[in-house]
């Protein structure tokens, strides 16, 4: 069982889930059998309101991609640059984000060059 409930929506031409709570391997793992049962070919995985991330969750994740990665668009919006790490050092995609949405959060990414 997972920590986290898995909030779904459609956003433009992609499926939206949105993980509230452990960004664990429970969780990955819904989060993969939910786009495998999905028709769509674009995912985005939220990570804003995720309380953990684990590196098991990353691994899931870009292990599911791998097998799937020519037929499906996978990026990932990081809730924290600790996200944004985890998720760079497994080879998951993040989503391009504007400096107004990045300062609106309230960190920079990692790398940016730039110091709050």
């Amino acid at each position: 069982m997972t920590g986290a409930a898995i909030v779904r929506w459609q956003e433009g031409g992609a499926i939206v889930l949105a993980v509230h709570g452990a960004f664990d391997g429970a969780s990955a793992w819904t989060l993969r059998l939910a786009m495998d049962e999905a028709p769509a070919w674009r995912y985005v995985v939220d990570l804003t309101h995720a309380v953990e991330a684990c590196e098991f969750a990353a691994a899931v994740l870009a292990a599911w991609w791998s097998e799937r990665r020519r037929a499906v668009a996978l990026t990932f919006r990081p809730g924290a640059p600790e996200h944004e790490r985890l998720l760079a050092a497994y080879g998951l995609e993040l989503e391009e984000r504007d400096a107004a949405t990045v300062l609106q959060a309230g960190w920079l990414p990692a790398g940016s060059g730039v110091m709050a």
